[in-house]
């Protein structure tokens, strides 16, 4: 371990772990490769993920992953006759643990998915629990999508979602729960502990009981489970998973009575864009569920509204559904960087025009109604205004 704590120049130590190995040298360039492309896209990464580990611990664990699990890589081009295993079983890459190989096509994305599928995963659930072995499932299919996500969605400059690629997004999005209430170092010691001797599933009911005074999460996320069982395509989870995202929101509301620092702020403004953007259905992510909309709306009412009172953001209007309406819109956005959201008012007759800047980049422009009472507007009109203080 100290020899991958010390050292930080990554393509140096991977070229220290493949001299070691006999893959071919496409399968080294596109590992290389792999690990540039992360490099470059950690950062920005980071900054939309608040939970997620460091740089450092991600591409170390890549690396221990590569030096110690993979033995054996094929790279096959998708048009090839070596390719019809993955054809058939119509995905990127697969794996095999016991002989510790990898076939996989020809991109960086295939590979970060491969080693993801072949490390070890250990999600110690107690066997008294009913719905064990589909839970583990879960988490095993929420950590695989949450490893690619760095690759998948950024690109070193930009933050992209494709809501039709076809994805475990069920998985996804209750990994991102669990992320989002105990924080990514909590399910990374739950994923690497391979001697069970804590309960992790219970202190993570503890924690929520402790904010909820109840257990109707893990009742919804029980039946979600049971259905995961019943009917592996997840057409029929859908009402469950609705059912668990209300919950979940109204774990993140206790969560905003609770915080009052700027930092604690900031970190939940982050998080609930994360929350609105993840896939909730193929074509659909969560802000475009209308069956979970006005739950999701009056946690970030909260949530905003304590941010403008504590002066962490401006007020922009002084009438509070304008003020929300403008804001709600402002933080809908795919700036790396919200801290460096500028926005730029105009006032007409019966509505608010207002731009979104990333700093003096234009991002998009909106449209509101609004009360017509320029006495509300406190911020400067027709001048680009930082949206935080």
């Amino acid at each position: 371990m100290k020899f991958f704590s010390k050292l930080k120049d990554y393509n140096n130590l991977l070229e220290e772990i493949l001299d070691q190995k006999t893959f071919s040298s496409i399968a080294k360039s596109l590992l290389l490769s792999m690990i540039y492309k992360l490099e470059i896209s950690y950062k920005d990464y980071a900054i939309v993920k608040v939970d997620s580990v460091s740089k450092d611990v991600f591409l170390r664990n890549i690396l221990e992953v590569i030096k110690n699990y993979c033995d054996h890589i094929k790279i096959v081009e998708p048009d090839s006759s070596q390719a019809t295993l993955l054809i058939k079983n119509n995905v990127n890459t697969l794996t095999n643990t016991k002989e510790r190989s990898i076939l996989a096509y020809p991109t960086e994305l295939a590979m970060l998915e491969a080693i993801a599928n072949i490390e070890p995963k250990y999600f110690f659930i107690r066997k008294d629990f009913e719905q064990r072995q589909q839970f583990q499932n879960l988490l095993v299919e929420g950590y695989k999508q949450n490893t690619i996500e760095v690759l998948k969605n950024f690109n070193g400059w930009s933050w992209d979602i494709n809501v039709h690629e076809k994805m475990n997004y069920v998985a996804n999005i209750v990994y991102q729960n669990i992320m989002m209430i105990k924080g990514e170092q909590f399910l990374t010691y739950w994923r690497c502990d391979d001697h069970g001797k804590k309960d992790y599933l219970l202190e993570l009911r503890k924690t929520i009981k402790s904010i909820t005074g109840n257990e109707k999460y893990f009742e919804t996320l029980n039946n979600l489970l049971k259905g995961l069982k019943e009917a592996p395509n997840y057409e029929k989870v859908e009402e469950e998973l609705i059912k668990l995202q209300k919950l979940f929101l109204k774990i993140i509301e206790k969560k905003v009575e609770m915080i009052n620092l700027r930092e604690e702020i900031i970190k939940m403004l982050y998080q609930l864009r994360l929350f609105q953007n993840l896939v909730f259905s193929e074509g659909m992510l969560v802000k475009d569920c209308k069956q979970i909309a006005n739950v999701f709306e009056h946690t970030q009412k909260l949530l905003l509204t304590k941010a403008c009172k504590l002066g962490i953001i401006k007020i922009v209007s002084m009438d509070i559904q304008t003020n929300f309406d403008i804001l709600k819109n402002v933080f809908d956005t795919k700036i790396i960087d919200l801290e460096q959201i500028k926005i730029y008012l105009e006032l007409e007759k019966e509505n608010i025009m207002f731009k979104v800047y990333d700093k003096e980049v234009f991002e998009k422009q909106v449209q509101i109604k609004w009360n017509g009472n320029k006495k509300d507007i406190i911020i400067r009109k027709k001048k680009k205004i930082n949206i935080f203080n």
